[in-house]
């Protein structure tokens, strides 16, 4: 008895369904017929959005075949009225075909982008190529943030160039093309104003577009005649997916470019002293330990002690840095530091006192035997003060662990 109710009501249910669909099928095909009888582009579009309503995938080809008209139309809209209603039937049906994620509708979708001057419209296209999923078009996507990002122009270029930016950059983030990391990164941090949300949603997108973005940064940190944008390129990679081993790649990258630059303004000066010092924070972070930073290391040292083209505030973030790291290469360069700093001592010059008790308690961080002969000599030494003593005869404690 219960099995003959079951049979009942699925037979019941699917009966239903039957009903249902070819009552469906009836009315796409009625708003189909509406459609293809409406004379004026009013009619068309009142009809129009009565088939959006239905959010129907079955009125697709009424939605493409609509497209189509207005696109081979765009050319020869006479006024501006006609422009403007022509606009709304375009953004009307670009955007229901997006939402229908109707992939076969993207060369027509990409005639509008191509071909309107409405950055509304162009805007919604955009879009709605990302949400098709649209991949073979990322690269003419890619090609036209960059020229945004490059162009300053008038106030109102500004405004349009935004509002199709914002769409290239949401249309980006759906489609996740690596190659599309550049030109949002440049978005992210380019000339748009806060209000058009560009920059934000730029960065944001930045963190999906793909999981490790070293190879990119590192280019756009070298190339880059900006030094503010090679800080950012250091800073996105610190926020992404990279590994731990390219961060450090990336560090190194920054370092190296804050060292091998010079600076033309007192900006620009800096702007390499937070590349440097961002840098080293990084590397003493960082769980990988690249063998690369110790020459970029030796590098300032020697810039301090010929020419105090580093300041101690960097001074004292080198060798935080450097304590973590437990080489014998390392430890050498610190050694020969502090051999510097106390031949100065012992022949009347004068050292900083901050610098001076960091590099000892680097050295005893790093804990290579290598830095037992001077921080010994230190240790006794009749130069220096007693708490600098002190903490030497510390260091060396360590290195006996």
């Amino acid at each position: 008895m219960k099995n003959k109710k079951l049979t009942a009501f699925i037979f019941m249910v699917t009966a239903l369904f039957l009903t249902s669909s070819v009552y469906a099928n009836e009315v796409s095909a009625v708003w189909e017929r509406l459609y293809n009888k409406a004379q004026s582009l009013s009619q068309k579009y009142n009809i129009m959005v009565n088939i959006v309503e239905q959010h129907d995938r079955d009125m697709i080809p009424v939605l493409e075949k609509a497209l189509d008209e207005q696109v081979s139309a765009m050319e020869n809209q006479r006024t501006i009225t006609d422009q403007l209603k022509s606009d709304s039937f375009t953004k009307l049906v670009v955007k229901e075909l997006g939402r229908l994620k109707d992939r076969e509708a993207a060369p027509l979708i990409w005639d509008v982008v191509d071909n309107s001057d409405d950055p509304f419209v162009k805007g919604e296209a955009i879009i709605a190529l990302g949400r098709v999923g649209a991949k073979d078009y990322s690269n003419k996507l890619n090609l036209m943030l960059r020229n945004i990002n490059m162009n300053y122009g008038n106030i109102q270029d500004q405004r349009k160039n935004e509002i199709v930016a914002y769409a290239l950059v949401m249309a980006l983030e759906k489609l996740k093309s690596p190659d599309s990391y550049s030109p949002l990164f440049f978005a992210a941090n380019g000339w748009y104003s806060r209000k058009s949300g560009v920059k934000e949603k730029a960065s944001k997108a930045l963190l999906t577009i793909v999981d490790d973005p070293a190879d990119q940064l590192i280019g756009i940190i070298k190339d880059s005649k900006d030094f503010g944008l090679k800080l950012a390129g250091l800073e996105a990679g610190v926020i992404s997916r990279a590994s731990e081993e390219n961060k450090a790649r990336l560090a190194v990258t920054a370092l190296d470019q804050g060292l091998i630059n010079s600076p033309q303004s007192v900006v620009q000066k800096q702007q390499l002293k937070s590349l440097r010092v961002r840098a080293l924070e990084v590397l003493e972070e960082n769980g990988a330990k690249p063998e690369s930073a110790t020459p970029l290391m030796k590098s300032m040292l020697i810039k301090y002690q010929t020419e105090r083209l580093v300041d101690e505030d960097e001074m004292v973030q080198l060798f935080e840095t450097a304590g973590t790291y437990h080489s014998d290469a390392v430890g050498t360069i610190l050694s020969e530091f502090l051999a510097y700093l106390t031949d100065r001592k012992e022949s009347g010059g004068t050292v900083s006192f901050r610098i001076s008790k960091s590099v000892v308690i680097a050295m005893g961080n790093n804990g290579s035997k290598v830095c037992f002969e001077e921080l010994t000599r230190a240790q006794y030494s009749d130069s220096w003060e007693n708490s600098i003593k002190r903490e030497a005869k510390n260091a060396v404690q360590k290195l006996n662990k």
